[in-house]
Protein backbone atom coordinates (compact mmCIF):
# COMPACT_ATOMS: atom_id res chain seq x y z
CA UNK A 1 0.00 0.00 0.00
CA UNK A 2 1.06 3.44 -0.75
CA UNK A 3 -0.29 5.04 2.58
CA UNK A 4 0.46 2.59 5.78
CA UNK A 5 -2.41 1.61 7.80
CA UNK A 6 -0.38 4.20 10.78
CA UNK A 7 -0.86 7.03 8.72
CA UNK A 8 -4.64 6.37 7.62
CA UNK A 9 -5.68 5.10 11.38
CA UNK A 10 -3.67 9.04 12.55
CA UNK A 11 -6.02 11.05 9.41
CA UNK A 12 -9.35 8.85 9.83
CA UNK A 13 -9.64 7.59 12.85
CA UNK A 14 -8.99 9.24 16.56
CA UNK A 15 -9.88 12.50 18.12
CA UNK A 16 -9.57 15.22 15.39
CA UNK A 17 -7.63 17.80 17.31
CA UNK A 18 -4.71 15.97 18.45
CA UNK A 19 -4.35 14.04 14.90
CA UNK A 20 -4.56 17.34 12.69
CA UNK A 21 -2.01 19.30 15.02
CA UNK A 22 0.19 16.08 14.69
CA UNK A 23 -0.15 15.91 11.37
CA UNK A 24 -0.06 19.54 10.94
CA UNK A 25 2.94 20.55 12.78
CA UNK A 26 5.32 19.29 10.82
CA UNK A 27 3.96 21.25 7.99
CA UNK A 28 3.68 24.31 9.56
CA UNK A 29 7.58 23.79 10.78
CA UNK A 30 8.57 22.93 7.05
CA UNK A 31 6.61 26.34 5.82
CA UNK A 32 7.99 28.47 8.26
CA UNK A 33 11.51 27.66 7.45
CA UNK A 34 11.37 27.78 3.88
CA UNK A 35 10.06 31.39 3.98
CA UNK A 36 12.52 31.98 6.83
CA UNK A 37 15.37 31.74 4.67
CA UNK A 38 13.50 33.87 1.85
CA UNK A 39 13.50 36.05 5.05
CA UNK A 40 16.47 35.60 5.25
CA UNK A 41 17.84 36.59 2.00
CA UNK A 42 16.45 39.49 2.42
CA UNK A 43 17.45 40.55 5.24
CA UNK A 44 20.98 39.60 4.25
CA UNK A 45 21.30 41.74 1.38
CA UNK A 46 19.77 44.68 3.15
CA UNK A 47 22.07 44.41 6.06
CA UNK A 48 24.56 43.94 4.10
CA UNK A 49 24.23 45.98 0.61
CA UNK A 50 21.98 48.72 0.11
CA UNK A 51 18.52 50.01 -0.31
CA UNK A 52 18.55 49.16 -4.13
CA UNK A 53 20.15 45.62 -3.99
CA UNK A 54 17.02 44.88 -1.75
CA UNK A 55 14.54 46.75 -4.62
CA UNK A 56 16.64 44.52 -7.35
CA UNK A 57 15.74 41.44 -5.18
CA UNK A 58 12.39 42.38 -4.88
CA UNK A 59 11.56 43.03 -8.47
CA UNK A 60 13.84 40.08 -9.89
CA UNK A 61 11.02 37.82 -7.64
CA UNK A 62 8.11 39.61 -8.68
CA UNK A 63 8.97 38.38 -11.49
CA UNK A 64 10.23 35.00 -11.08
CA UNK A 65 7.07 34.58 -9.60
CA UNK A 66 5.41 33.99 -13.15
CA UNK A 67 7.80 31.30 -13.77
CA UNK A 68 7.04 29.70 -10.03
CA UNK A 69 2.74 29.32 -10.10
CA UNK A 70 3.17 26.76 -12.20
CA UNK A 71 5.42 24.85 -9.79
CA UNK A 72 3.22 25.80 -6.81
CA UNK A 73 0.68 24.43 -9.04
CA UNK A 74 2.14 20.90 -9.46
CA UNK A 75 2.92 20.50 -6.23
CA UNK A 76 -0.17 21.10 -4.81
CA UNK A 77 -2.16 19.33 -7.23
CA UNK A 78 0.06 16.26 -6.95
CA UNK A 79 0.43 16.12 -3.36
CA UNK A 80 -4.06 16.41 -3.53
CA UNK A 81 -4.17 14.11 -5.97
CA UNK A 82 -2.18 11.13 -4.00
CA UNK A 83 -3.95 12.40 -0.51
CA UNK A 84 -7.02 11.70 -2.36
CA UNK A 85 -7.51 9.70 -5.27
CA UNK A 86 -5.20 6.64 -4.26
CA UNK A 87 -5.02 6.07 -0.55
CA UNK A 88 -5.36 2.03 -0.99
CA UNK A 89 -3.41 2.05 -4.53
CA UNK A 90 -0.71 -0.90 -5.19
CA UNK A 91 2.76 0.25 -4.93
CA UNK A 92 2.69 -0.29 -9.01
CA UNK A 93 -0.14 2.31 -9.60
CA UNK A 94 1.20 4.20 -7.25
CA UNK A 95 5.01 4.56 -8.79
CA UNK A 96 3.33 5.21 -12.50
CA UNK A 97 1.59 7.76 -11.00
CA UNK A 98 4.68 9.71 -9.53
CA UNK A 99 6.93 8.89 -12.38
CA UNK A 100 4.34 10.61 -14.28
CA UNK A 101 4.27 13.43 -11.76
CA UNK A 102 8.01 13.78 -11.65
CA UNK A 103 8.24 13.74 -15.75
CA UNK A 104 5.77 16.69 -16.50
CA UNK A 105 7.14 18.50 -13.62
CA UNK A 106 10.63 18.05 -15.12
CA UNK A 107 9.34 18.67 -18.83
CA UNK A 108 7.56 22.27 -17.60
CA UNK A 109 10.85 23.13 -15.56
CA UNK A 110 13.29 22.88 -18.55
CA UNK A 111 10.44 24.92 -20.87
CA UNK A 112 10.15 27.76 -18.23
CA UNK A 113 13.56 27.73 -17.56
CA UNK A 114 15.02 28.31 -20.85
CA UNK A 115 11.92 30.87 -21.38
CA UNK A 116 13.05 32.85 -18.14
CA UNK A 117 16.52 33.66 -19.41
CA UNK A 118 15.33 35.21 -22.69
CA UNK A 119 12.25 37.51 -21.36
CA UNK A 120 13.74 38.67 -17.86
CA UNK A 121 14.95 41.67 -19.13
CA UNK A 122 11.83 42.64 -20.96
CA UNK A 123 9.60 41.80 -18.05
CA UNK A 124 11.89 43.79 -15.55
CA UNK A 125 10.97 46.62 -17.43
CA UNK A 126 7.62 45.50 -18.14
CA UNK A 127 6.73 46.42 -14.52
CA UNK A 128 9.08 49.42 -14.58
CA UNK A 129 12.03 48.53 -12.48
CA UNK A 130 14.48 52.15 -12.58
CA UNK A 131 16.92 51.90 -14.43
CA UNK A 132 19.48 51.72 -11.51
CA UNK A 133 19.10 49.29 -10.14
CA UNK A 134 17.56 46.65 -13.69
CA UNK A 135 21.44 45.28 -14.40
CA UNK A 136 21.82 43.75 -10.64
CA UNK A 137 17.66 42.42 -10.79
CA UNK A 138 18.69 40.78 -13.90
CA UNK A 139 21.32 38.76 -12.57
CA UNK A 140 19.71 37.64 -10.03
CA UNK A 141 16.73 36.64 -11.51
CA UNK A 142 19.64 34.29 -14.02
CA UNK A 143 21.50 32.80 -11.36
CA UNK A 144 17.98 31.97 -9.55
CA UNK A 145 16.85 30.40 -12.81
CA UNK A 146 19.57 28.09 -13.46
CA UNK A 147 18.22 26.40 -9.82
CA UNK A 148 14.39 25.99 -11.13
CA UNK A 149 14.34 22.73 -12.37
CA UNK A 150 15.46 21.21 -9.04
CA UNK A 151 13.14 23.47 -7.54
CA UNK A 152 10.00 21.89 -8.61
CA UNK A 153 11.42 18.44 -8.42
CA UNK A 154 12.14 19.65 -4.75
CA UNK A 155 8.98 20.84 -4.12
CA UNK A 156 6.75 18.11 -5.62
CA UNK A 157 8.26 15.42 -4.02
CA UNK A 158 7.90 17.20 -0.60
CA UNK A 159 4.20 17.62 -1.33
CA UNK A 160 3.62 13.90 -2.33
CA UNK A 161 5.44 12.72 0.24
CA UNK A 162 3.16 14.85 2.88
CA UNK A 163 0.12 14.08 0.91
CA UNK A 164 1.02 10.32 2.17
CA UNK A 165 0.68 11.15 5.19
CA UNK A 166 4.40 11.66 5.71
CA UNK A 167 4.92 15.44 6.72
CA UNK A 168 8.42 14.64 8.94
CA UNK A 169 10.41 13.69 6.04
CA UNK A 170 9.78 17.08 4.25
CA UNK A 171 10.34 19.11 7.60
CA UNK A 172 13.78 17.12 8.00
CA UNK A 173 14.38 18.18 4.32
CA UNK A 174 13.75 21.82 5.06
CA UNK A 175 15.55 22.71 7.68
CA UNK A 176 18.76 21.04 6.67
CA UNK A 177 18.57 23.18 3.01
CA UNK A 178 17.24 26.32 5.57
CA UNK A 179 20.60 25.86 7.09
CA UNK A 180 22.42 25.71 4.31
CA UNK A 181 20.58 28.41 2.70
CA UNK A 182 21.40 31.08 5.14
CA UNK A 183 25.48 29.73 5.49
CA UNK A 184 25.95 30.26 2.20
CA UNK A 185 24.40 33.62 1.64
CA UNK A 186 26.55 34.60 5.11
CA UNK A 187 29.26 33.32 2.68
CA UNK A 188 28.68 34.72 -0.70
CA UNK A 189 26.42 38.22 -0.49
CA UNK A 190 29.65 40.43 0.53
CA UNK A 191 31.57 38.92 -2.06
CA UNK A 192 28.73 38.02 -5.01
CA UNK A 193 26.14 40.73 -3.38
CA UNK A 194 23.24 39.71 -5.34
CA UNK A 195 24.60 36.90 -7.36
CA UNK A 196 25.90 35.44 -4.64
CA UNK A 197 22.47 35.76 -2.31
CA UNK A 198 20.56 33.93 -5.85
CA UNK A 199 23.53 31.14 -6.06
CA UNK A 200 22.72 29.98 -2.13
CA UNK A 201 18.98 29.85 -2.74
CA UNK A 202 20.21 27.64 -5.90
CA UNK A 203 22.45 25.23 -4.25
CA UNK A 204 20.04 24.89 -1.11
CA UNK A 205 17.07 23.81 -3.80
CA UNK A 206 19.39 21.20 -5.83
CA UNK A 207 20.69 19.74 -2.06
CA UNK A 208 16.89 19.44 -0.63
CA UNK A 209 15.51 17.59 -4.51
CA UNK A 210 18.49 15.06 -4.27
CA UNK A 211 17.48 14.22 -0.58
CA UNK A 212 13.69 13.88 -1.27
CA UNK A 213 14.61 12.04 -4.55
CA UNK A 214 16.54 9.41 -2.80
CA UNK A 215 13.73 8.95 -0.07
CA UNK A 216 11.11 8.30 -2.87
CA UNK A 217 13.60 6.14 -4.71
CA UNK A 218 14.21 3.58 -0.99
CA UNK A 219 10.34 4.15 -0.26
CA UNK A 220 7.66 4.48 -2.69
CA UNK A 221 9.75 4.38 -6.34
CA UNK A 222 11.45 0.76 -5.77
CA UNK A 223 9.46 -0.21 -8.56
CA UNK A 224 12.41 0.23 -11.89
CA UNK A 225 10.87 2.93 -14.10
CA UNK A 226 10.00 1.67 -17.13
CA UNK A 227 8.56 4.20 -20.26
CA UNK A 228 5.78 2.20 -20.97
CA UNK A 229 4.73 3.80 -17.45
CA UNK A 230 4.11 6.96 -18.74
CA UNK A 231 0.44 7.15 -19.81
CA UNK A 232 -1.79 9.97 -21.01
CA UNK A 233 -4.47 9.23 -18.47
CA UNK A 234 -1.93 10.41 -15.73
CA UNK A 235 -1.49 13.70 -17.39
CA UNK A 236 -4.80 13.97 -17.83
CA UNK A 237 -5.61 13.93 -13.88
CA UNK A 238 -2.67 15.70 -13.15
CA UNK A 239 -3.16 18.99 -14.91
CA UNK A 240 -7.24 18.16 -14.05
CA UNK A 241 -6.31 18.91 -10.07
CA UNK A 242 -3.01 21.45 -10.70
CA UNK A 243 -4.08 23.63 -13.56
CA UNK A 244 -6.54 25.59 -10.68
CA UNK A 245 -3.68 25.76 -8.75
CA UNK A 246 -1.72 27.04 -11.11
CA UNK A 247 -4.19 29.99 -12.39
CA UNK A 248 -4.32 30.82 -8.53
CA UNK A 249 -0.95 31.22 -7.93
CA UNK A 250 -0.44 33.20 -11.30
CA UNK A 251 -3.40 35.10 -10.57
CA UNK A 252 -1.31 36.22 -7.23
CA UNK A 253 2.06 36.76 -9.13
CA UNK A 254 -0.49 39.48 -11.86
CA UNK A 255 -1.76 41.11 -8.67
CA UNK A 256 2.35 41.29 -7.12
CA UNK A 257 3.25 42.44 -10.23
CA UNK A 258 0.66 44.88 -10.79
CA UNK A 259 1.56 46.44 -7.08
CA UNK A 260 5.40 46.34 -7.91
CA UNK A 261 4.19 48.26 -11.20
CA UNK A 262 2.49 50.96 -8.82
CA UNK A 263 5.63 51.11 -6.98
CA UNK A 264 7.88 52.01 -9.46
CA UNK A 265 6.59 55.47 -9.51
CA UNK A 266 7.19 55.50 -5.96
CA UNK A 267 10.62 55.50 -5.84
CA UNK A 268 13.72 53.08 -4.65
CA UNK A 269 12.09 53.31 -1.07
CA UNK A 270 8.94 52.43 -1.36
CA UNK A 271 9.69 49.30 -3.19
CA UNK A 272 12.57 48.31 -0.63
CA UNK A 273 9.62 48.77 2.16
CA UNK A 274 7.19 46.88 0.48
CA UNK A 275 9.24 43.82 0.06
CA UNK A 276 10.33 44.12 3.72
CA UNK A 277 6.77 44.23 4.65
CA UNK A 278 5.90 41.25 2.68
CA UNK A 279 8.40 39.13 3.60
CA UNK A 280 7.41 39.51 7.28
CA UNK A 281 3.48 39.12 6.61
CA UNK A 282 4.08 35.89 4.62
CA UNK A 283 6.56 34.76 7.44
CA UNK A 284 4.09 35.42 10.30
CA UNK A 285 1.22 33.94 8.05
CA UNK A 286 2.64 31.15 7.22
CA UNK A 287 1.51 28.54 10.14
CA UNK A 288 -1.81 29.86 8.43
CA UNK A 289 -0.64 28.28 4.80
CA UNK A 290 0.52 24.86 6.58
CA UNK A 291 -2.28 24.76 9.34
CA UNK A 292 -4.69 24.89 5.85
CA UNK A 293 -2.48 22.99 3.56
CA UNK A 294 -2.50 19.85 6.49
CA UNK A 295 -6.76 20.38 6.48
CA UNK A 296 -6.75 20.35 2.81
CA UNK A 297 -5.01 16.54 2.83
CA UNK A 298 -7.47 15.60 5.87
CA UNK A 299 -10.79 16.60 4.08
CA UNK A 300 -9.50 14.76 1.08
CA UNK A 301 -8.78 11.28 2.81
CA UNK A 302 -12.01 11.50 5.18
CA UNK A 303 -14.26 12.55 2.21
CA UNK A 304 -12.66 9.43 0.28
CA UNK A 305 -13.67 7.39 3.20
CA UNK A 306 -17.14 9.06 3.48
CA UNK A 307 -16.77 10.46 6.90
CA UNK A 308 -18.76 13.53 6.69
CA UNK A 309 -19.11 14.41 10.45
CA UNK A 310 -15.34 14.27 10.75
CA UNK A 311 -14.91 16.42 8.29
CA UNK A 312 -17.35 19.02 9.65
CA UNK A 313 -15.14 18.44 13.02
CA UNK A 314 -11.80 19.52 11.86
CA UNK A 315 -12.91 22.44 10.41
CA UNK A 316 -15.13 23.67 13.56
CA UNK A 317 -11.33 22.76 14.88
CA UNK A 318 -9.64 24.11 12.48
CA UNK A 319 -11.69 27.76 12.63
CA UNK A 320 -11.20 28.12 16.27
CA UNK A 321 -7.14 27.38 16.17
CA UNK A 322 -6.79 30.06 13.07
CA UNK A 323 -8.85 32.78 14.40
CA UNK A 324 -6.66 32.81 18.35
CA UNK A 325 -3.63 32.31 15.91
CA UNK A 326 -4.43 35.44 13.33
CA UNK A 327 -5.26 37.60 16.59
CA UNK A 328 -2.26 37.23 17.87
CA UNK A 329 -0.07 37.64 14.48
CA UNK A 330 -2.34 41.08 13.73
CA UNK A 331 -1.44 42.27 17.67
CA UNK A 332 2.11 41.50 16.97
CA UNK A 333 2.00 43.99 13.51
CA UNK A 334 0.23 46.24 15.15
CA UNK A 335 2.42 46.34 18.00
CA UNK A 336 5.61 46.03 16.83
CA UNK A 337 5.56 46.88 13.23
CA UNK A 338 9.02 49.65 13.95
CA UNK A 339 11.12 46.92 16.14
CA UNK A 340 10.29 44.23 12.81
CA UNK A 341 11.05 46.26 10.43
CA UNK A 342 14.37 47.31 11.47
CA UNK A 343 15.62 43.90 11.29
CA UNK A 344 15.26 44.38 7.62
CA UNK A 345 16.66 47.86 6.81
CA UNK A 346 18.63 50.25 8.12
CA UNK A 347 17.39 52.59 5.33
CA UNK A 348 14.89 54.74 7.51
CA UNK A 349 12.55 56.19 4.57
CA UNK A 350 12.44 51.88 3.38
CA UNK A 351 11.83 51.61 7.00
CA UNK A 352 9.05 53.84 7.30
CA UNK A 353 7.04 52.62 4.31
CA UNK A 354 7.50 48.96 5.52
CA UNK A 355 5.81 49.45 8.94
CA UNK A 356 3.05 51.54 7.60
CA UNK A 357 1.81 48.42 5.55
CA UNK A 358 2.57 45.76 8.06
CA UNK A 359 0.52 47.92 10.63
CA UNK A 360 -2.38 48.42 8.89
CA UNK A 361 -2.54 45.13 6.65
CA UNK A 362 -2.29 43.58 10.14
CA UNK A 363 -5.98 44.16 10.95
CA UNK A 364 -7.16 41.94 8.00
CA UNK A 365 -5.09 39.20 8.91
CA UNK A 366 -7.65 37.79 10.55
CA UNK A 367 -10.31 37.49 7.58
CA UNK A 368 -7.80 36.09 5.47
CA UNK A 369 -6.91 33.25 7.64
CA UNK A 370 -10.79 32.28 7.81
CA UNK A 371 -10.91 32.78 3.66
CA UNK A 372 -7.87 30.24 3.35
CA UNK A 373 -9.57 27.39 5.89
CA UNK A 374 -13.41 27.85 4.02
CA UNK A 375 -11.03 27.28 0.54
CA UNK A 376 -9.18 24.17 1.91
CA UNK A 377 -12.86 22.82 2.12
CA UNK A 378 -13.10 23.36 -1.47
CA UNK A 379 -9.81 22.27 -2.17
CA UNK A 380 -10.23 19.04 0.05
CA UNK A 381 -13.40 17.92 -1.92
CA UNK A 382 -11.73 18.83 -5.21
CA UNK A 383 -13.69 21.57 -6.00
CA UNK A 384 -11.71 23.06 -7.92
CA UNK A 385 -13.71 24.98 -9.68
CA UNK A 386 -15.55 27.12 -7.26
CA UNK A 387 -12.35 27.46 -5.29
CA UNK A 388 -10.75 29.46 -8.24
CA UNK A 389 -13.61 31.29 -7.99
CA UNK A 390 -13.17 32.05 -4.59
CA UNK A 391 -9.44 33.05 -4.84
CA UNK A 392 -10.26 34.82 -8.50
CA UNK A 393 -12.48 37.16 -6.62
CA UNK A 394 -10.99 38.31 -3.89
CA UNK A 395 -7.49 39.00 -5.92
CA UNK A 396 -10.03 40.53 -8.96
CA UNK A 397 -11.30 42.96 -6.02
CA UNK A 398 -7.70 43.77 -4.44
CA UNK A 399 -6.23 44.37 -8.01
CA UNK A 400 -9.17 47.07 -8.67
CA UNK A 401 -8.61 48.66 -5.75
CA UNK A 402 -5.14 49.33 -6.19
CA UNK A 403 -5.20 50.20 -9.82
CA UNK A 404 -7.95 52.90 -8.20
CA UNK A 405 -6.46 54.42 -5.51
CA UNK A 406 -2.62 54.09 -5.44
CA UNK A 407 -2.13 56.66 -8.47
CA UNK A 408 -4.35 58.79 -6.58
CA UNK A 409 -3.59 58.84 -2.73
CA UNK A 410 -0.50 57.06 -3.11
CA UNK A 411 1.68 54.46 -0.73
CA UNK A 412 -1.78 53.85 1.58
CA UNK A 413 -3.88 52.82 -1.41
CA UNK A 414 -1.93 49.37 -1.33
CA UNK A 415 -3.29 49.14 2.35
CA UNK A 416 -6.99 50.09 1.66
CA UNK A 417 -7.28 47.88 -1.03
CA UNK A 418 -6.50 45.15 1.26
CA UNK A 419 -9.40 46.33 4.22
CA UNK A 420 -11.81 46.39 1.39
CA UNK A 421 -10.85 43.05 -0.77
CA UNK A 422 -10.30 40.90 2.74
CA UNK A 423 -13.69 40.87 4.22
CA UNK A 424 -15.41 40.71 1.11
CA UNK A 425 -12.72 37.47 -0.25
CA UNK A 426 -14.37 35.89 3.28
CA UNK A 427 -17.93 36.15 2.42
CA UNK A 428 -17.05 34.94 -0.86
CA UNK A 429 -15.15 32.48 0.13
CA UNK A 430 -17.59 30.91 2.99
CA UNK A 431 -20.83 31.30 0.30
CA UNK A 432 -18.73 28.96 -2.18
CA UNK A 433 -17.96 26.68 0.34
CA UNK A 434 -21.58 26.24 1.32
CA UNK A 435 -22.66 25.75 -2.38
CA UNK A 436 -19.59 23.09 -2.49
CA UNK A 437 -20.79 21.07 0.59
CA UNK A 438 -24.05 20.96 -1.37
CA UNK A 439 -22.77 19.72 -4.21
CA UNK A 440 -20.72 17.00 -2.39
Amino acid sequence: MFCTSETQNTLLHGPVRPALLRYAFPIILSMVATQFYSVADTMIIGLRLDADALAAVSNASTVLMIFLFISGGMELGGGLLVAAGKPTATRQKMAELLYNLLFVDLVLALGLTALGFFTLPALLRFIRTPEEILAEAVLYGRVYLAGLPFLMLYDLTKQCVMGCGDSKTPLRAVMATSVMNILLDLALVGPFGVAGAAGATAAAQIAGAVYMLAHLRKTELDTPFRREMLKARYAKEIFRLSAPNSLQQASGTIITTVKQGLLGGLGVAAIAGFSCAGKLSSLMMMPVYGFVQSIVFFIAQNTTAAQPQRVQEGLREGRRILFFYSLLVAALCIGLNGPLLRLFTTDASAAAYGSTMLAYEGLTYIFTAQKHLCEARLRGAQKMGLYLASNLGQIGLNLCACVLLVPRIGFSGFWLSTWISAPAGLVLAALLAKIGAKQT
